[in-house]
């Protein structure tokens, strides 16, 4: 696993395996975090030890200026040292003249022909394409000698040397402000690497790597133009002749917080960085236009990318009511179902992707969603079966919506087929009518009425009831019977019907159909034939003769469709 820089403590090492100077791995160590002025979010690092020794610029021979003709210029800016550790140039290339009277480090040009290393590559030339990638400009403040007019100027580096202020010690201006890591003078001792010291021209018996040494710091000696101030062996302030070449060089740089290293210190105690890229921000995020309160929604969102291939899953959080940022979901997926709580007004989401190693993404964020807080009509009862129902009738219902000054539009139907539609008037009774010419029309078996009422967001309700139809028995005949000049003495009739085998049916004929009490006489079999028939009374109690017929079917045990769709015929 891994963990980010800036959870490592100030003092902790760090190193990149890559990243190489004299062929070894460049050993850091945290001086600060979030050191004021520098880069926001950054780590400060600072070489452990002592990598090298150099001079910090060489004689200049065409300097009009005397002590820098013979020792050197101790400006930062234009110092051999600075251009060096900025420049990732093959060996022999680093160099070019920053100023006119500039003078590469030659061996002629430093002193006592000792670490010349105008021919070197340039300090970035070891490093990794990701260490370079990763290195962060900093605007850097040094101190000036008094003929470059004192105080103190700033340059943006990647590579720089510290000021006297930043190690905690008083030199001829205050350059920056102290980083964490130092505070005495032990905090300041450092050594030079093995390596440091074999490859050193100048030898002596107190260089060593056991032993500390001199090193660089970015500031002027204010009182000369040659002069620069260092680090002594014991941790004091120091200044020498900037080219000096045997003063240690000890390079700073910045990082970001967030880079990744790994869990545990090494055999050299350092923690290593791990080299891992953030995916990219999730490619969208959708969250419905229409957010119920007390209702749950949907939220969705593309996929994200990962050049190292290791990407683990998505983070989505949640706000609502403008307030803070939380959690609700972390995982692989790329949708999750939220429970949105009645009251909130609004909410919004965001999701950013992780990888194996930690590193996340940018957030993609959602639009902001207002909330509807709406409550859904209510019909009052309870879905029930009305059991066997033998003809037309009428269910009674009342809806009820809690929402004052909303529309409620109820739709009744009748085995899913729509019946009727109406604006309801919250509170009021209402019937359901099966009405006797819907009636006539329902087969026999199990039939639905359903009541739905919806609201002006949607919100609903519906109620349902079930019931059975069950007729066994047909009886038909005419309200009103025909008129008829005089006694009607014969007659034919047509039925068109569908009566299943097993069912009786009956056809009956009269021809005092005005009186109280008919004369019916059965005539089904001249039906059922298609032949005239002949009626055989001759009397009658009410004022006109009148024609009429009583048709009649009984099921019994039979089964399949059973009905009369029509009936014909004349007399006489």
């Amino acid at each position: 696993m891994a963990q980010a820089l800036s959870a490592l403590a100030v003092g902790a090492l760090v190193k990149d395996t890559g990243t190489l100077y004299n062929g070894k791995p460049i050993v850091w160590k945290i001086a600060d975090k979030g050191h004021t002025g520098y880069p926001s979010g950054s780590v400060t690092l600072i070489t452990e030890k002592i990598i090298s020794l150099k001079c910090f610029d060489a004689i200049e021979s065409g300097n009009s200026d005397s002590n820098r003709k013979s020792y050197g210029n101790n400006r930062y800016i234009y110092s051999n040292l600075r251009q060096w550790l900025n420049s990732a140039a093959s060996a022999g290339a680093w160099y070019s003249a920053q100023h006119s009277a500039d003078a590469a480090p030659t061996n002629a040009n430093v002193w006592s022909n000792y670490n010349e290393y105008d021919a070197e590559a340039g300090f970035l030339a070891g490093f990794s394409t990701n260490f370079i990638a990763a290195l962060l400009s900093t605007t850097h403040t040094v101190g000036k000698a008094s003929v470059d007019g004192g105080g103190t100027e700033s340059c943006v580096d990647k590579i720089f040397l510290a000021t006297c202020t930043e190690v905690g010690l008083s030199g001829d201006v205050t350059a920056g402000s102290k980083l964490a890591l130092f505070s005495d003078n032990n905090s300041r001792l450092a050594y030079p690497t093995a390596e440091a010291v074999s490859k050193s021209e100048y030898t002596s018996s107190s260089l060593s790597a056991t032993q500390a040494w001199w090193w660089w710091l970015a500031d002027a000696y204010a009182s000369n133009s040659c002069n620069v101030r260092n680090v002594y062996s014991s941790g004091a302030l120091d200044l020498n002749d900037a080219y000096s070449g045997y003063r240690g060089v000890r390079p700073l740089c910045n990082l970001s917080s967030s880079i990744l290293v790994s869990d545990t210190a090494d055999s050299d105690g350092a923690y290593t960085i791990i080299w891992n890229r953030a995916p990219s921000a999730p490619a969208s995020i959708d969250v419905p236009t229409s957010v119920r309160g007390g209702e749950s929604l949907t939220v969705t969102w593309g996929a994200a990318t990962d050049e190292d291939g290791n990407l683990s899953g998505y983070t989505l959080e949640r706000q609502y009511d403008g307030g803070s940022w939380a959690q609700v979901y972390k995982g692989i997926n790329r949708t999750y179902t939220d429970a949105i709580t009645k009251g909130w007004t609004s909410v919004a989401y965001r999701v950013k992707a992780y990888d194996s190693a930690g590193a996340e993404s940018a957030y993609t964020t959602s639009a902001t969603r207002t909330v509807i807080n709406n409550t859904a009509p209510t019909i009052d009862g309870a879905d029930s079966d009305l059991g066997t129902k033998t003809g037309a009738f009428a269910q009674a219902y009342v809806v009820t919506d809690p929402d004052s000054g909303q529309t409620v539009t109820v739709v009744e139907k009748i085995d899913g087929t729509e019946k009727r539609s109406f604006t309801a008037t919250s509170g009021q009774s209402y019937s359901f009518n099966v009405t006797a010419a819907e009636w006539v029309k329902l087969l026999n078996g199990s039939h639905t009425l359903t009541i739905t009422a919806t609201d002006d967001y949607g919100g609903t309700a519906t109620r349902t009831y079930t019931f059975t139809k069950n007729e066994t028995e047909i009886e038909l005949t005419l309200a009103t019977p025909l008129a008829a000049d005089d006694m009607i003495t014969k007659a034919i009739m047509s039925v068109t019907r569908q009566i299943p085998a097993g069912a009786t049916f009956t056809v009956e004929v009269c021809n005092n159909g005005n009186d109280a009490s008919p004369t019916w006489e059965d005539v089904t079999q001249a039906v059922t034939s298609g032949s005239k028939f002949f009626l055989s009374n001759t009397t009658k109690t009410a004022d006109a003769w009148g024609y009429n017929f009583r048709i009649k079917v009984k099921r019994n045990d039979a089964t399949g469709d059973c009905f009369i769709s029509s009936v014909g015929g004349n007399f006489e």
